[in-house]
């Protein structure tokens, strides 16, 4: 399989978010796919996709900092409940805590204020 153009390579974007929800038994077109994709991205100089959710930003700083929940929020100076609060999606952030993201975790300003 070969991606030659920007709109095969949107459309096998689509496909292969359609094949990863549908939880397939047979990864072969996905895996061919995936591939293909890959190696357009290479050679075409395309970036990363950043995250897009606020959630997600935090969870990658938890990952990428080997931390427990309790300590990250301990370094954010809030409690253990109201963390996972925020990162269930049942308390919205308040401007103190998105001070604290972008202080303590380098999250960009304008991001947790589009993102809260």
């Amino acid at each position: 399989m070969i991606i030659q153009t920007e709109t095969q390579y949107q459309a096998g974007m689509v496909r292969l978010e359609s094949l990863l929800t549908a939880n397939p038994r047979d990864f072969t077109e996905m895996e061919a796919l995936g591939a293909a994709l890959d190696t357009y991205e290479n050679e075409n100089g395309h970036a990363p996709v950043p995250p897009d959710s606020l959630i997600y930003r935090i969870e990658r700083y938890l990952y990428e900092h080997r931390l427990q929940k309790q300590e990250l929020a301990a370094l954010l100076g809030i409690t253990g409940t109201r963390l996972s609060e925020v990162l269930n999606g049942k308390r919205a952030v308040n401007l103190d805590l998105a001070r604290r993201l972008h202080l303590k975790l380098g999250i960009e300003a304008e991001f947790i204020l589009r993102h809260a």
